[in-house]
């Protein structure tokens, strides 16, 4: 559990990244898709991926996917 923190830290550090956290929390406990997502923060979808997942490895957000 220690070790994870510096690790949440520095991945908030960042403000793009904090701001997709932030949102995501504004909406909790609603399915966020990424499309909406990247046009809420007018971020681009690859850049959206790299943020999303260095969420995912910290442990903020987790994924899920419906449909195909």
């Amino acid at each position: 559990m220690e070790k994870s923190i510096p690790l949440r830290l520095s991945v908030l550090g960042h403000p793009k990244r904090l701001s997709v956290f932030r949102l995501l929390m504004r909406r909790y406990p609603d399915l966020v898709p990424a499309g909406e997502i990247a046009s809420a923060l007018d971020v681009k979808s690859s850049t959206l991926s790299s943020y999303l997942s260095a969420l995912m490895q910290a442990g903020l957000v987790t994924q899920t996917r419906e449909g195909t």
